[in-house]
């Protein structure tokens, strides 16, 4: 790593308003560091350069960090850690659990978290549609998932009352709300957009927030 991507990753987290201490920071590059070597025989990630990494990866992960609600978080689907494992870095008091179904995946994210020694997080390798733990989660994360309705679908039994999910998209996601039918707006106690400025990112994102009853 070198001072640029230092540098980067200090002015994109002010930016955003998330809080770096000295060792969110390292863990943070460690984070892709290891990403990096382990993507030299393992396809985990399609952003070759580290400094696109910070951007694509960590910023854009942290770019969310304001939306999340109560003590415990389940990230949907989390491939190579992203958005939970730079949530748990920058707040060691929220619980997270990253889940995925592809082994190499999982074991990459578990290698990680023993050797940052990152106690506030479970690693899970589970299908979402299987996975049934025995607490539910103040608010559900997914980062370029999958529909907006297939995601409540498959979502439904692992959010607490009153909890709520926030779906990381792309472009506006105007016709995924739109195609939601009447019975998944029933459930739904409010649900908005926001449009995410991921610092020295030249690409469009943004956050569909579902709140629930």
């Amino acid at each position: 790593m070198t001072m640029r991507e230092c540098s980067t990753l200090e002015r994109g987290c002010a930016q955003l308003g998330v809080g770096l201490s000295a060792r969110a920071a390292e863990q943070l590059l460690a984070h892709l560091a290891l990403l990096e070597q382990w993507n030299r025989r393992v396809n985990l990630t399609a952003v070759r350069d580290f400094d696109g990494m910070v951007v694509r990866h960590l910023l854009d992960s942290l770019s969310i960090a304001r939306f999340v609600r109560g003590p415990s978080l389940l990230d949907i689907g989390s491939g190579a850690g992203f958005p939970g494992l730079p949530l748990a870095m920058v707040n060691p008091n929220l619980q997270i659990t990253v889940l995925d179904s592809r082994r190499r995946r999982v074991e990459f994210m578990s290698h990680l978290c023993a050797t940052l020694e990152l106690g506030n997080v479970e690693v899970v390798g589970a299908r979402v549609e299987d996975y049934r733990p025995a607490q539910k989660f103040d608010t559900l994360t997914t980062r370029a998932f999958a529909s907006l309705e297939r995601t409540l679908k498959l979502t439904a039994a692992l959010h607490r009352p009153g909890g709520r999910l926030l779906a990381m998209k792309g472009r506006t996601p105007a016709r995924e709300i739109a195609a939601l039918d009447a019975m998944w707006r029933a459930r739904i106690n409010n649900i908005s957009v926001e449009k995410l400025n991921v610092p020295f990112l030249c690409a469009e994102r943004h956050l569909i927030i579902a709140e629930f009853s």
